[in-house]
């Protein structure tokens, strides 16, 4: 057994051993033929991906920094943010401190997105930005982007879309240029399966138009500056290389299995965890209509000992998640996505029922 349990947190996710192994490939020069030639791998792979013709930055830092990219480069007049859990309301933060003109439309923790609450405050027309979550960590939520994409076209064409899928680009089928979505980010410690610390994002012309006219965007941040580089196969600052070999290999992975094979697996799994879930006399946390397909958040209505269950857990060299925030031990999260495959997922589960039957639940 390894001296590090295995993952089943919601993030950073397991990393197999053949992922791990390509992030220890030798460097190559950020100025040379050979990154470029990484890049555009990495590039018309990520656009097949995500149904996109858009341009797709790589970004060597947290996708947090994407919240900002991405409202820095679109806000005029103002933002409506939808929060449902930890980090939209982050989010929505990341807006105030920026000193924006904002406004939340909230639903609560494990709802999702309210298609009719966002046209009830889009219908000011104080706002030219929307930003959400696609899918809250923190609830295992899962809004409907097809309901969002459906009335920002026919209702608010001129309303820039943000969407954060730090938790399902990778593990959910999202079309993005079918949607309309202007700025789509993510990290890579999620359904991509790799180590934290890297980030991507989708950005459409519209949001590179707009981003010309808005000034005080400093340089880091600013897509012009990615844009210019993305023009050469090659990024503003020094990348993190190893990340992008470990990008190549998994989306070469991706490519083997099939696409749409990537989706399904997703799904499967996520049946497989509900299915047990109900089994074991528990229920959702999360709103019916939402559930996700990465990761599944468990209402602990059997009053289990999520400690208990942990340290046993632990001993059998996982790692389980406890819960998130005010709702440690109330709830507790299961993984489903990346390098968890049903047989990973089963093999936990079989664990965890092992714990249970010690601890006679």
């Amino acid at each position: 057994m390894s001296d590090f349990p295995k993952l089943f947190i919601p993030g950073p996710t397991h990393v197999s051993g053949d992922v791990l192994e390509k992030l220890s490939m030798p460097q190559i020069g950020h100025r040379t033929p050979e990154i470029s030639e990484l890049i555009d791998f990495i590039i018309t792979g990520l656009q097949e991906i995500l149904y996109t013709k858009n341009h797709i930055y790589l970004v060597s830092h947290a996708a947090t920094g994407l919240w900002e990219m991405g409202t820095k480069n679109s806000v005029e007049k103002g933002v409506l943010h939808a929060v449902n859990g930890a980090f939209s309301s982050k989010w929505a933060l990341s807006s105030k401190l920026n000193g924006f003109n904002l406004q939340i439309v909230e639903s609560n923790w494990g709802d999702r997105v309210d298609v009719d609450d966002v046209d009830k405050y889009l219908s000011s027309g104080k706002f030219d930005v929307f930003a959400m979550v696609h899918n809250e960590t923190s609830t295992g939520a899962m809004s409907n982007l097809s309901d969002i994409s459906n009335l920002l076209k026919n209702k608010y064409p001129d309303v820039l879309w943000l969407v954060d899928a730090v938790s399902s680009m990778a593990g959910v089928k999202i079309e993005v240029d079918k949607l309309g979505i202007d700025f789509l980010l993510s990290s890579t410690q999620k359904a991509w399966g790799l180590p934290a610390g890297f980030s991507i994002c989708s950005v459409s012309d519209r949001i590179l138009k707009k981003s010309e006219s808005i000034k005080n965007k400093g340089y880091f941040l600013d897509l012009h500056t990615y844009e210019k580089y993305f023009l050469k196969s090659q990024t503003p600052t020094t990348p993190s290389i190893p990340h992008m070999f470990g990008l190549k290999y998994v989306i070469e992975n991706i490519k083997h299995d099939g696409i749409e094979n990537r989706w399904n697996r997703h799904i499967d799994m996520a049946n497989y965890v509900r299915e047990w879930t109900l089994g074991h006399g528990q229920t959702f946390f999360t709103n019916q209509n939402a559930l996700s397909y990465t990761l599944t958040c468990i209402d602990n209505v059997r009053n289990w000992d999520i400690n208990k269950i942990n340290d046993s857990l632990l001993s059998k060299g996982f790692r389980m998640d406890r819960g998130y925030g005010k709702y440690k031990g109330k709830a507790f999260r299961i993984p489903h996505m990346g390098n968890i495959y049903m047989s990973d997922l089963k093999e936990y589960l079989m664990n965890f029922d092992e714990v249970l039957c010690h601890l006679k639940y």
